[in-house]
């Protein structure tokens, strides 16, 4: 009797996703490394059915993200790969498992602070959704997502950011604005 007063059925949690096969939320995984002490590099992309597809490396034991080159480039799935062989071979981190996905307010200031970057040049600077390619492990939100969260930016803040036509009329560009100068 006594034992069954301390024994308690376990409770059931949900499946924990393992960072060997976890992909982010709105991207598609091409490959993955294994860093010295076993925290898994990605590389990923999040538009894979455009004619071009830019690719990003994380690291999901420590907080390196990469996606440009060493001369400010979108980086190639061979280019990305290669960032994240280098990093792999280099990298300490004790595997930490799959990053908690943020509330959506957490998840709108971290897209917020990589927009605001750009409001320090003289002229609009345009948004591109694969800006936002280092940042999909953190956010880890679709494209549809980003979009809609631009959109209420542009509703709610115009001197922050705003839109433009595209250069050839079928839509939209958003534009963040710069700091007014004196």
């Amino acid at each position: 009797m006594l034992s069954s007063l301390f024994t308690r059925p376990a409770p059931s949690l949900p499946p924990v996703d393992a960072p060997e096969t976890w992909t982010p939320e709105g991207t598609l995984v091409s490959q993955r490394y294994r860093a010295l002490e076993g925290a898994t590099v990605l590389v990923y992309t999040a538009a894979a059915d455009r004619g071009t597809a830019y690719y990003a490396a994380a690291c999901l034991g420590c907080t390196y993200r990469a996606d440009e080159t060493t001369a400010h480039n979108r980086m190639s799935e061979t280019e990305a790969a290669k960032a994240a062989n280098a990093h792999a071979s280099a990298c300490r981190a004790m595997p930490r498992g799959v990053p908690a996905r943020p509330e959506d307010p957490e998840a709108v200031e971290l897209v917020r602070s990589r927009l605001w970057r750009h409001r320090y040049g003289k002229a609009p600077h345009p948004v591109h959704l694969a800006d936002f390619n280092a940042l999909r492990v953190d956010i880890q939100r679709p494209t549809h997502w980003i979009k809609a969260l631009l959109e209420s930016l542009v509703q709610a803040e115009p001197g922050f950011l705003t839109t433009a036509p595209t250069s050839d009329g079928q839509g939209i560009r958003f534009m963040v604005q710069p700091f007014g100068r004196p």
